[in-house]
């Protein structure tokens, strides 16, 4: 495969509503080979619970169906859940012969895939937050949240500050995502152009960000050199 000829694989984001499973795969791709969208669907609960528990037949299935029909899929992994209580994205990754892959899927049934041509990976770096600026972090939101609910209740009453006790509590997993979105934690790779593919990893599962890595890494070499690059 010449260089003018070689396609850049690029991210693929997709938002999909909740839907069935297809049978004997799960769903259906967002895109096809051309690039335009087609009808996907969420995978179903029980194919995303099997995910979860690491097992590989689901995970393949799950990423199988972004990828060129005959490209098999080697290692995948359950990175953890962006977000709190449960309550935000599953994280997943995946990584093949040719590109490295992921996928986030969200309670209210969101999808978003990314993907990148290991031969473009231009660098990578692998990031974990310290473990006191997320204390101080929450600290600094319940004493505001504390601050904010208190001057409610002494200004409209407690029942209003009963209320807005019970969205600040429900807004944590919100403000969980913006933590991680500012402190990166897990696998980022940058791709030819400036493109980005990162895999969010639980700081619990973090010995997994240097498995994926280097999965990445080697398996780069191994493409350059199929494709006669030093």
């Amino acid at each position: 495969m010449g260089e003018e000829g070689e396609r850049l694989e690029s991210e693929v984001v997709t938002e999909a509503p909740l839907g069935e499973e297809i049978p004997g795969s799960g769903f259906r791709p967002p895109y096809a080979g051309s690039g335009s969208p087609t009808d996907g669907a969420r995978p179903s609960e029980s194919l995303i619970a099997r995910a979860k528990a690491n097992d590989k037949e689901a995970l393949t299935t799950m990423f199988a169906q972004f990828l060129p029909s005959g490209e098999q899929v080697g290692d995948c992994y359950y990175l953890g859940v962006l977000g709190f209580w449960g309550i935000g994205a599953h994280s997943f990754a995946a990584v093949t012969a040719r590109r490295v892959a992921t996928l986030r899927i969200s309670l209210l049934g969101g999808v978003y895939y990314q993907e990148g041509a290991l031969e473009y990976v231009n660098s990578a770096a692998v990031h974990q937050p310290s473990i006191v600026s997320l204390y101080l972090a929450f600290a600094r939101y319940a004493i505001l949240a504390l601050i904010v609910v208190i001057w409610v209740g002494a200004a409209t009453g407690a029942l209003a500050a009963f209320a807005l006790a019970i969205v600040a509590v429900l807004f944590v997993p919100v403000y969980v995502r913006y933590y991680y979105r500012r402190h990166k934690s897990g696998v980022v790779l940058w791709i030819r152009e400036g493109i980005s593919v990162d895999a969010f990893i639980d700081r619990s599962r973090m010995l997994l960000a240097n498995r994926l890595y280097r999965e990445c890494m080697n398996l780069r070499e191994e493409r350059l050199r199929a494709m006669g690059r030093p």
